[in-house]
């Protein structure tokens, strides 16, 4: 027996037979009582489909967490990795001071010839500084290429700034390059000097 439809003005199904046609489907009705349940079903079948919506897009926001903190992690040992490779500049202060500065050669200087200077200028850890005013200053024997004074304004505390400096050797022999950091901070300002030996020989013939 037929409990779902109900016969209305033109309807050919009846409660004794389940025989009709998709025609006689248009001219009927559903009950009152089972209408409000399908659209219970429905409202659940929706809510269901949200659900499923927000889970999915928890599962996304936590792949994508995941892959910034490997992303993070490996930056990290990249930087662990290259700073090995720096030697320290050498300086007059001590440890305390707010910056200090490391450096690696890209190739042995050569007269004639410009090299790529890599610089890693590390502020100390917990200091705010206001500003920093980097300067290169060659000396004898030795000219720079790229800028010779850099600003930093409101650096993010204890960052290491990367520097990328060209210089040209013109002699052979131990050359220097002078960096001067005039730090500002809340306490006041401070200028760190720090010495970076070169040695240079002769051109390739």
């Amino acid at each position: 027996m037929c409990s779902i439809w109900q016969n209305s003005p033109g309807c050919s199904m009846n409660q004794q037979t389940w025989g009709y046609s998709a025609g006689d489907m248009l001219h009927c009705r559903i009950s009152r009582p089972v209408a409000s349940c399908l659209l219970a079903v429905l409202a659940l079948t929706g809510g269901c489909g949200k659900s499923n919506e927000a889970a999915r897009e928890q599962r996304e926001a936590r792949a994508q967490a995941r892959a910034g903190a490997q992303a993070a992690n490996e930056r990290q040992a990249a930087a662990g990795a290259a700073a090995d490779d720096l030697v320290a500049a050498v300086s007059g202060t001590d440890t305390s001071a707010p910056v200090s500065l490391r450096f690696k050669l890209a190739e042995q200087p050569r007269v004639g010839k410009t090299m790529r200077l890599q610089l890693a200028l590390s502020q100390a850890a917990g200091l705010e500084i206001d500003a920093m005013h980097v300067s290169l200053l060659p000396r004898e024997g030795l000219d720079v290429k790229s800028l010779h004074t850099i600003d930093y304004i409101g650096p993010t505390t204890g960052a290491t700034q990367q520097i990328q400096v060209d210089v040209l050797p013109t002699q052979t022999g131990v050359l220097g390059l002078a960096v001067n950091v005039l730090v500002d901070s809340a306490g006041g300002s401070v200028v760190r000097s720090f010495t970076i030996p070169l040695i240079a020989i002769e051109p390739q013939s």
